[in-house]
């Protein structure tokens, strides 16, 4: 049985600008408010404690998401942590349509991410982590989902593999 496997993390080096951003926000942030209420050790407490959490809950889903993908001949599963814990999966039988192509992730899905909302729903369901290619799956419902790829090649070689099984169906 032939697998495709590829885990993806936001490690790009705008994504590292952005979190030093975030980082210098909450403490210009907790300054500004330690500065107003000097006086008050408990609301100071509270202010610190509730940013301080806030921000470290922010880094660790933001360090440690990520985009799974895996191709079987079972079907396509996905898992983008921490909106899907378990993978989800997409039967052959399902899936009217695969193929990998290229696109615009800012036009066509309003960037990266988890993609699916007003006004880009035309263009269906994206997980997207960088890059411009992903795996196009047209469900049988009509529904699109987008699966963002770095393994171009592989992912065009193992949906060419399994694509007997969309084809035995029409």
């Amino acid at each position: 049985m032939k697998v495709f496997h590829e885990v993806q993390k936001f490690d790009q080096w705008w994504f590292r600008i952005l979190m030093l951003a975030v980082f210098a926000i909450t403490i210009g942030s907790i300054y500004m408010s330690v500065n107003e209420i000097e006086n008050d050790n408990n609301q100071i407490i509270v202010i610190l404690s509730a940013t301080l959490i806030t921000f470290i809950s922010i880094v660790i889903v933001m360090v440690y998401m990520k985009l799974e993908t895996k191709i079987n001949e079972q079907g396509i599963y996905y898992k983008f942590w921490p909106f899907n814990l378990n993978y989800r999966i997409i039967s052959w039988s399902e899936i009217k349509e695969c193929y990998v192509k290229e696109y615009n992730p800012i036009a066509d899905y309003g960037g990266w991410g988890y993609r699916g909302f007003t006004p880009f729903r035309s263009h269906g369901k994206a997980f997207n982590v960088k890059g411009n290619i992903g795996i196009q799956i047209v469900l049988q419902s009509r529904k699109k989902i987008l699966i963002g790829t770095q393994k171009k090649e592989e992912a065009e070689n193992i949906i060419n593999t399994y694509n007997y099984k969309l084809q035995k169906r029409h």
